[in-house]
């Protein structure tokens, strides 16, 4: 049975410092950008192809690799380009 939420969720936190956001699809993210999974972002620290440009494994430290399916915002440094 649907239950009507009681609160809002909570906010997300905000961005690593220095970074700006995008929305980029997998064939865009690189080393060194930002991703908020599991309540935190996480820098990627290495990448490889799952076959197409669609798809890319995403490679952190001290978590395990996340396969990126769509496009979702991601924090890059700005002084990267």
């Amino acid at each position: 049975m649907y239950e009507r939420r009681t609160k809002e969720p909570p906010p997300l936190p905000p961005p690593p410092i220095g970074t700006i956001g995008h929305t980029r699809p997998p064939g865009d993210v690189r080393i060194g950008d930002f991703v908020y999974l599991d309540g935190e972002y996480q820098r990627v620290r290495d990448m490889r192809s799952a076959g197409t440009a669609a798809h890319r494994v995403l490679i952190f430290a001290g978590r395990e690799p996340w396969v990126m399916r769509e496009a979702r915002t991601t924090y890059r440094p700005i002084h990267r380009r």
